[in-house]
């Protein structure tokens, strides 16, 4: 028979056994994969593989109604083009500049055009955009790579994800600024509201979270300066600043020239074209508008110098304008006597018609000779528009 002490030892030594892991433990606490951060690895994997490998992307926007989310996804995609090493990436801080300069929002709507203009200021070569929607209680994903040479689509991706714990507190917030992370705050520092939500959801314990009693802190907007340019700079679409005005009044500041003359000697207009155009700084623009409302009565204005600035394209800008006679003299000095902008020495038009002789009522197209900088009425007939077959260089300009 068992003695009373031989079976308390034999019981002390079962428990001890299952103390000690006799008894199976406790399965791990895990937290399952959020929805958006899955469809947004799915993604990138996508990306990477219909994208030619190597090139350079710009991870433009993401439109939405809801900013946070829109950054949240851009972060993710960048973070993942980064750490993949297939493609470079445009960073932070100069997507940051751009889009200031550009003036959009990543959460906004951006046109191909301003697509594409972006993507050669950075020099990549492909553009990632694309929008987020909610439909019911699904939101849509919809990613696209776009060519910045040709603006053909190389690949677009389409996900319906589920309003998950990490959408909803993202839909919730209100804090932005493209470029932050969640990092951690200060003892004391109050934290992101919608950083606490999203640790609730996914039973994570807050750090640092807000006193109730304390007002929530208010951002404090960040002006970015627009970028100032002078003479000789190189200008949004290509060309050489050779005017700045000094302030915004008209809705421009600055004059650039086109990289290069127009291919060929133009014509200034033809015979009987008679128009108001003035000689000041500023006037080409509307000078040039006022020559093709003639152009258009008669079969579009091919051959003129100033259908050919109108119809001009560079680099995504398509604002161009037959400068008037100050303007075309501004370009001549600021850029041609510093040896800037490529000009020959000859004759370039400007949209300047007015008299030269009003007594005798003979009118004149004008243009300067970059030889020496001299300006003169090249052309004109007594008592009617002009009509000749001088042709002369052209170099169009644009405002902004």
């Amino acid at each position: 028979m068992m003695s009373k002490a031989n079976g308390i030892g034999l019981f002390l030594i079962c428990v001890l056994f299952l103390a000690c892991g006799g008894a199976p433990a406790p399965a791990a606490s895990t937290v399952p994969a959020d929805e958006l951060d899955a469809a947004i690895r799915e993604t990138s994997d996508y990306l990477n593989k219909q994208l030619p490998k190597g090139n350079k992307l710009v991870i433009l926007n993401i439109q939405s109604d809801f900013p946070a989310l829109s950054e949240y996804i851009i972060d993710e995609l960048i973070a993942n083009t980064v750490n993949d090493k297939i493609f470079s990436v445009v960073d932070r801080q100069q997507l940051n500049t751009i889009r200031a300069e550009l003036d959009f929002q990543m959460s906004g709507e951006v046109d191909d055009n301003t697509a594409q203009a972006l993507g050669r200021m950075a020099g990549a070569q492909t553009i990632i955009s694309g929008a987020v929607s909610k439909i019911g209680d699904l939101y849509r994903l919809r990613v696209r790579g776009l060519s910045v040479q040709t603006a053909a689509i190389e690949g677009q991706f389409n996900r319906n994800i589920p309003d998950g714990p990490v959408i909803a507190a993202l839909v919730k917030s209100e804090a932005t600024g493209y470029g932050g992370g969640a990092a951690a705050k200060p003892a004391g520092q109050a934290s992101d509201p919608a950083l606490d939500i999203m640790a609730q959801a996914l039973g994570i314990p807050a750090q640092n979270a807000r006193d109730p009693a304390d007002p929530a802190p208010v951002p404090t907007p960040v002006k970015e300066e627009p970028k100032v340019y002078k003479a000789g700079d190189t200008g949004p679409a290509g060309g050489l600043i050779f005017y700045d005005k000094g302030n915004n009044s008209g809705g421009w500041r600055y004059l650039e020239a086109a990289p290069a003359d127009i291919v060929r000697k133009l014509y200034a207009t033809e015979e009987g074209v008679a128009i108001e155009a003035q000689r000041a700084v500023g006037t080409g623009k509307a000078n040039t508008q006022a020559i093709m409302v003639q152009a258009n009565n008669r079969g579009g204005g091919f051959g003129w110098a100033a259908q050919a600035c109108d119809a001009l394209e560079v680099n995504g800008f398509d604002d161009w304008f037959l400068p008037s006679r100050d303007e075309l003299h501004y370009m001549y000095g600021n850029l041609h006597m510093r040896n800037l902008g490529g000009f020959s020495l000859g004759w370039y038009w400007s949209s300047t018609y007015s008299g030269y002789e009003s007594y005798l009522k003979r009118y004149y197209w004008w243009g300067e000779n970059f030889s020496d900088g001299g300006q003169e009425a090249l052309i004109g007939n007594r008592d009617s528009g002009s009509s000749s077959k001088t042709q002369c260089r052209v170099r169009a300009i644009r405002q902004f």
